[in-house]
C-alpha cells in the first residue's frame, strides 16, 4: 500500500476545434485557460478532401499554431455534429465478449447509413435491471480521414476526438435539460433525459444571410418537433415545464431574443458558460466547445452528461510505446555479454571434460598392462575424477549465475517501465543511473510543476520507497535549450523485493 497524492489537475491541454466557418485553439493549464485563439475558415471537411482544399488547411492550421507560439503536438479534436449521427441504445445483459457484436448489430439496425461507410463508436453507460443502457456515435470515414489526415500534415498528434454537440452537453448541470447552439450555418438541439442525450439534431440554416430573428423562428420551431418527437416516445418521462433550456453561439449574446424564447415555450433559459477560469483579457464564449473538449480531461469540472467516449478511431488512436521494446537494446547487449562469457567458459569447460576423459581412458589401457603400477595409476584416476566433479560444479555455477542475472534484468526493466510510464508532457530525461538499490535521473523540464508532477508519478507507481529531488537549477538559453528550462536530478530508493 502506498499514499496517494492527492492534488489538482494541473496538466497542460491543448484543444482544436475545427467548424465550416473557423479553426478555435485553446490551451489549458489545469483548470485555467492560458491561451486563445481563432482564424477564419470557409471550407466544409466534407469537401476538404480535394487537394487544394486539403493544402488550404493544412496551411491555416500550421499559420494558426505558429502565429500564437503553441508547440504541442498532442491534441484533444472536435468536430462539427454536421454529417454525424449519434443514439442511445438499450440491450440485455451481455457478456463482455459479446457486446461489440451486439453493437454492430445495433448500429446496422438504427443508423440510416451503412456501418461500413462509417466509424462507430459506443461506451457503455449504465447496466441496471439485466439491462444495459448504451450510447453511440457515428462519423463519416471520408470526413474523419480527411481530418485526421490533414492534422498528420500539420504534424500534431490526437488521442481523444468528441463531437460538437457532445462537447457543449458537458458543461450543463443538470441531467434533464435542453440545450440549443447557434451559428452561422447550422444549429444544434440536444435533449438530456438523465444524463443521456436523446435525441441530439444538427440542422443546417438553408440561408446564412438569415437575420438572427428569422434564424430563431427555424430553430423554435425545430425545437418544438423535436421536444413533441421526444415526448411522444418517452411518454413516462416527458419533458417537464421546469426543465431549464441552455444556449450558446449567436443567441447566447441577444438576452431579449432569448428571453422571448422562454416566455413562448414556458422554459427557464440561461446561457452556457464555462467552469473554468480565465484571465480577463480573454473571452470564452466563443470557445466553449474546446471547453466542452478540455473537460474530458478533467471530468470532476464537467456536468452529468454520461456518454464520455473517445470517437477518434480506433486505427489513429496512439498505439502504446512498448517498454519491453524500448528496453530490448541494451537488455540484449547485456544478455549477449554475459551468454558470450559463459560460452567461452563453457567451451573450455567441456574442452577440459573432453581432455580428461582421453587422460581417463589412458590410464585405464595403462592400468591394464601393467599391474605392477596399479597403485600409483588409482591414486591418478582418483585425481582426475574430482577434477571432473569441480569441472561440472562450476558449470552449474555458470547455469544459476545465468538464471540470476535474467532475475536481475527483470527487475531492472520494471524500474525502467515505472521511471519512463511516468514521464509528464514538457519533461525529458538524459540519463538514466541504475546501481543497487538506487536509481538517477538527470533530465530538463518546463518548469518546477512539470518536476513534481513527476515525481508524484513515480512515487505512485509503489517501486521506490524514497524520492529525493537532488537538484533543480535554471539553464541558461544556448543551442539546446529553447526559452526557460530546468536541469534537475532525482535520486530514487528502491523498495526491498
Amino acid at each position: 500500500m502506498f499514499t496517494k497524492f492527492i492534488t489538482p489537475y494541473t496538466g497542460k491541454t491543448t484543444t482544436l476545434y475545427i467548424s465550416d466557418t473557423s479553426i478555435r485553439l485553446m490551451v489549458t493549464r489545469g483548470k485555467r485557460i492560458s491561451k486563445l485563439a481563432d482564424i477564419p475558415l470557409d471550407m466544409s471537411l466534407a469537401d476538404a478532401g480535394v487537394r487544394v482544399k486539403e493544402t488550404e488547411l493544412v496551411n491555416k492550421i500550421k499559420h494558426l499554431f505558429k502565429t500564437n507560439k503553441i508547440k504541442a503536438k498532442k491534441v484533444i479534436i472536435g468536430l462539427s455534429g454536421m454529417h454525424c449521427l449519434s443514439r442511445p441504445a438499450v440491450l440485455p445483459q451481455l457478456p463482455k465478449a459479446m457486446v461489440d457484436e451486439a453493437m454492430i448489430r445495433e448500429a446496422k439496425r438504427v443508423l440510416p447509413v451503412p456501418p461500413e461507410q462509417l466509424y462507430i463508436s459506443w461506451q457503455i453507460v449504465s447496466s441496471l435491471e439485466g439491462k444495459m443502457q448504451a450510447f453511440m456515435v457515428a462519423i463519416p470515414r471520408h470526413i474523419a480521414d480527411t481530418l485526421l489526415n490533414v492534422l498528420n500534415q500539420v504534424g500534431v498528434k490526437p488521442y481523444l476526438m468528441d463531437i460538437k454537440p457532445l462537447a457543449l452537453a458537458r458543461l450543463v448541470k443538470e441531467p434533464t435539460a435542453i440545450l440549443i447552439d447557434v451559428q452561422s450555418r447550422e444549429f444544434d438541439i440536444v435533449i438530456m433525459n438523465e444524463g443521456i442525450p436523446q435525441p441530439i439534431r444538427t440542422v443546417p440554416f438553408p440561408q446564412e444571410t438569415l437575420s438572427l430573428t428569422e434564424k430563431l423562428a427555424i430553430v423554435k420551431d425545430e425545437l418544438k418537433r423535436t421536444v413533441e418527437f421526444y415526448n411522444s416516445n418517452n411518454p413516462e418521462k416527458r419533458l417537464k415545464p421546469e426543465v431549464t433550456l441552455y444556449v450558446s453561439g449567436d443567441l447566447a449574446e441577444e438576452t431579449e431574443l432569448y428571453e422571448s424564447l422562454a416566455e413562448e415555450l414556458g422554459y427557464k433559459v440561461t446561457p452556457l458558460a464555462s467552469p473554468l477560469k480565465c484571465p480577463k483579457q480573454l473571452d470564452p464564449l466563443h470557445y466553449l466547445v474546446n471547453v466542452g473538449l478540455t473537460l474530458k480531461e478533467i471530468p470532476k469540472e464537467a456536468g452529468p452528461l454520461l456518454p464520455n467516449l473517445n470517437t477518434l478511431p480506433a486505427s489513429y488512436q496512439p498505439k502504446p510505446l512498448s517498454l519491453k521494446k524500448l528496453m530490448v537494446i541494451p537488455t540484449t547487449a547485456i544478455a549477449v555479454g554475459v551468454i558470450f562469457a559463459l560460452v567461452m567458459s563453457i567451451q573450455g569447460t567441456a574442452a577440459d571434460i573432453a581432455s580428461m576423459n582421453d587422460q581417463l581412458k589412458n590410464a585405464n589401457f595403462i592400468l591394464g598392462k601393467k599391474q605392477s603400477e596399479r597403485k600409483g595409476l588409482e591414486q591418478e584416476i582418483a585425481q582426475l575424477e574430482r577434477k571432473l566433479a569441480e569441472t561440472q560444479g562450476n558449470r552449474n555455477r555458470f547455469i544459476n549465475a545465468s538464471k540470476s542475472l535474467d532475475i536481475q534484468g527483470e527487475q531492472i526493466n520494471a524500474d525502467l517501465e515505472a521511471t519512463v510510464h511516468s514521464l509528464v508532457d514538457e519533461l525529458s530525461l538524459s540519463s538514466i543511473s541504475h546501481a543497487g538499490g538506487q536509481v538517477s535521473l538527470n533530465g530538463q523540464a518546463h518548469s518546477e510543476v512539470e518536476i513534481l508532477e513527476y515525481a508524484r508519478n513515480l512515487k505512485a507507481t509503489g517501486r521506490f520507497s524514497i524520492i529525493t529531488i537532488s537538484s533543480i537549477s535554471r539553464l541558461a538559453s544556448g543551442d539546446n535549450v529553447t526559452g526557460d528550462a530546468m536541469a534537475f536530478n532525482l535520486n530514487l530508493q528502491l523498495k526491498g523485493p
